[in-house]
């Protein structure tokens, strides 16, 4: 991400139209997406969060059923 993008906004998401580099930073990746098809509503949008590796985390939780 260019530093312009990632100063004061870590954590953020980054919605990016991947034909035209045209790029909308968001709270949340539906924010992000809104505001970049707005300009571009054909846009083909690859999401970042910005200063992560990952946009979204999943983890595997233990369910326990008691008898």
């Amino acid at each position: 991400m260019p530093p312009q993008v990632e100063d004061g906004n870590h954590g953020k998401i980054v919605a990016i139209d991947v034909r035209t580099g045209a790029f909308e930073v968001g709270k949340n990746s539906i924010d992000a997406s809104d505001r970049l098809l707005l300009q571009y509503p054909n846009a083909q949008i690859w999401f970042v969060r910005i200063g992560h590796d990952t946009v979204h985390k999943m983890r595997q939780t233990q369910v326990v059923l008691s008898k």
